[in-house]
């Protein structure tokens, strides 16, 4: 009997070099369930059913992407699903702020007054603001490696840039951030 390692080991050649439907099957079988349970950490049995369908699908696709020499398949189907499981959450979220009808929505700006402004609006517009201060690319680069969790290597070719400059903008423009939210920080303290 084969040991896990050399099992995963196995299925991940086929993924990769073999034939479409063994190598989909046997990668589904085996991590299949684990992508289930982490999507039904944040939402429904159907949503994290649908998730762990276009993680798979988005696998598939993206096969071509994956490097056995950088790491398991697990592992890399995990990424992918965190990511489907984040668009599912950001695209609901987007849902349930569409279904607020814009008159309730200016009628209750305002009568209210800006000491109720929820924190996480305040903390959105701090954050966007700051973004905005990098500049660009550095905003759009921060805001598509934090916010949305995409890889570098994604980030460079959606922006048509080198993965190294892609990384090198990411480092600088966090430090930049760091910096300036400590000293704001150390200045409120003072």
């Amino acid at each position: 009997m084969r040991s896990d390692e050399e099992h995963e080991a196995m299925i991940a050649r086929v993924f990769a070099d073999g034939p479409a439907e063994d190598g989909l099957r046997l990668a589904y079988e085996r991590w299949g369930g684990l992508v289930l349970a982490l999507a039904l950490r944040a939402m429904s049995r159907s949503d994290a059913e649908d998730v762990v369908q276009r993680t798979f699908v988005s696998a598939w696709r993206s096969r071509d992407a994956y490097d056995p020499d950088a790491g398991p398949l697990g592992a890399w189907l995990v990424r992918i699903a965190r990511r489907r499981i984040a668009d599912h959450c950001r695209s609901s979220a987007v849902q349930r702020e569409r279904t607020v009808a814009p008159e309730a929505l200016f009628e209750q700006l305002e009568t209210e007054g800006t000491d109720d402004v929820p924190v996480a609006v305040a903390e959105a517009i701090a954050v966007e603001e700051a973004l905005a201060s990098l500049g660009e690319p550095q905003g759009t680069i921060v805001r598509m490696a934090v916010l949305e969790d995409q890889p570098t290597a994604v980030i460079a070719d959606t922006l048509q840039m080198p993965v190294g400059t892609v990384k090198s903008h990411l480092s600088r423009s966090l430090r930049r951030l760091r910096d300036r939210w400590e000293g704001a920080h150390d200045a409120h303290l003072a």
